[in-house]
């Protein structure tokens, strides 16, 4: 979503929109460690912006579903991906504050993309190992059968 600062005030506002989620699959994939997972429809966003001088506050919620593949039994399944974010972004150039302070972005310009700082947030909410459920018993190392739904069938 392209937000046009100079359009912005102090007064809040509520902005709801959808991050596309075949461009945070886009990064998911070229993740190794997150490359099993792929978001199922768009992120929904819930979000509040206001301006304080050159400063844009942008705060939210992001949820979507997650499509991805048990670490132990490798079953498919979906879980719910939910995120609070909270971003200051100050006008490159005008700020005293370092370029990797959490929660500080900056832009240039007159328009500011919420997109990229919508899906960094998308991928911090990843999981990096996904279990169906917590008691899932796995594969067996033998016979290979999932444990949950299968007897293992190695002989004793």
């Amino acid at each position: 979503m392209i937000i046009r600062v100079p359009e912005l005030s102090e007064e809040v506002r509520h902005v709801d929109f959808q991050e596309p989620a075949a461009a945070v699959n886009e990064v998911l994939a070229s993740s190794p460690r997150l490359a099993d997972q792929r978001l199922a429809d768009d992120v929904a966003i819930d979000a509040e912006l206001y301006r304080h001088g050159s400063d844009v506050y942008f705060s939210g919620r992001l949820e979507g579903q997650v499509h991805c593949t048990c670490t132990r039994c490798l079953d498919e399944f979906e879980w719910s991906l939910a995120r609070d974010f909270k971003f200051l972004i100050v006008k490159a150039g005008l700020s005293d504050s370092p370029e990797d302070d959490t929660g500080v972005d900056h832009y240039s310009g007159d328009e500011l993309d919420l997109g990229p700082l919508v899906r960094e947030q998308t991928v911090l909410a990843m999981e990096s190992s996904v279990l169906c459920s917590d008691d899932c018993k796995g594969l067996c190392a033998g016979c290979g059968a999932n444990l949950n739904s299968d007897p293992c069938t190695c002989e004793k």
